[in-house]
């Protein structure tokens, strides 16, 4: 949409760090899918204004 001239946009990132959680790398990913994607739900969100 920014590349198209026609709004604003953002892209969140969820990632993980299992080195620093001291988890497995498949730990990680299911703990971000229990924890995180619930709190920050993924899709895309557009807000359209009038005029």
């Amino acid at each position: 949409m920014q590349m198209q001239k026609k709004g604003f946009t953002m892209v969140e990132i969820l990632s993980t760090c299992p080195t620093n959680w001291g988890l497995s790398p498949l730990e990680a990913l299911t703990w971000l899918e229990e924890n995180m994607i619930p709190y920050y739900p993924l899709g895309e969100f557009v807000v359209k204004e009038d005029g």
